[in-house]
């Protein structure tokens, strides 16, 4: 696994889905990666496109908490106030 990955959410099936840092914008992207059986085809996605789509699937709630994960290691504020501002439910 290429370095600065960190798999947040599995599903039965085998998806899995990881968190990507990219050292060049300094930004986060969410790489699904599909199960071997369905070609084990990979999609990044930005973060608000991530939530917009999965927001409500236990894939969102994982992300949510694996960015808070990330912010309190950095120092940031992880209060859920804040957590919702920055990276909204999906309606």
């Amino acid at each position: 696994m290429p370095r600065g990955l960190k798999e947040f959410a599995a599903s039965s099936n085998g998806d899995k889905w990881f968190l990507e840092h990219d050292r060049i914008t300094c930004e986060h992207i969410v790489i699904h990666r599909a199960n071997t059986a369905s070609g084990g085809a990979e999609t990044r996605w930005s973060i608000p496109g991530f939530l917009g789509v999965a927001g409500d699937h236990p894939q969102g709630q994982a992300l949510r908490e694996a960015l808070l994960d990330i912010r309190s290691l950095e120092g940031e504020p992880t209060s859920d106030e804040n957590s919702k501002a920055d990276f909204p439910e999906k309606d």
